[in-house]
């Protein structure tokens, strides 16, 4: 969908046409979904903040004026969602599955690798990255977010974003090689 045909529907739902946002949602949900997952590390919290996300932007549509992309306005929306949420549910313990860490243990990660799942194991690896950085790497890399627009969507400068950038880069090549366990460089 072009930015034009963006602001088209955008319009329409302006002027009152309900059902044009389920345009807007079937592009963005995965998306927001997976920002929200990366920063909160829970499956029902993360739908529900997608869910409370887009709720929100619904809401607000009328603010939106159009200065930055639309993608990158729902993610702020959702980035701040996710955070607000991490922060009230900060104190809860999230009990940790040991299996969904370790490939199975009768293959080999080379063996598994070859089996075509190695975006399996770099979403794992996603995962258990702290901090934003798994929130930045997959908004520059799946999304092809700017550095600009990622230092927009999350607030922070947009030097900050290089740097996390780059942390993020090297934790994820870590937390690879020990799920990999020196199977990472086939990878990369």
């Amino acid at each position: 969908m072009k930015t034009g045909d963006e602001k088209q529907i955008i319009k329409k739902i302006k002027q009152g046409d309900v059902g044009a946002y389920s345009i807007l949602i079937d592009k963005y949900r995965h998306m927001v979904y997976t920002l929200a997952l990366q920063v909160l590390k829970n499956e029902p919290d993360a739908e529900e903040v997608a869910q409370d996300t887009f709720f929100k932007a619904y809401k607000a549509l009328d603010s939106f004026e159009g200065r930055s992309a639309f993608s990158t306005w729902i993610y702020r929306i959702a980035y701040r969602q996710a955070i607000s949420r991490l922060r009230k549910t900060k104190n809860r313990e999230v009990p940790i599955n040991e299996t969904t860490f370790h490939p199975e243990e009768s293959q080999n990660p080379g063996d598994i690798l070859f089996d075509g799942d190695r975006s399996k194991f770099l979403k794992e690896a996603l995962k258990r990255l702290k901090g934003d950085e798994a929130t930045i790497l997959t908004l520059y890399y799946y999304e092809d977010n700017k550095v600009d627009e990622i230092a927009e969507i999350t607030g922070l400068s947009p030097a900050n974003v290089k740097v996390k950038l780059f942390r993020g880069r090297q934790n994820l090549h870590k937390m690879l090689q020990s799920i990999l366990n020196k199977e990472v460089d086939s990878l990369i």
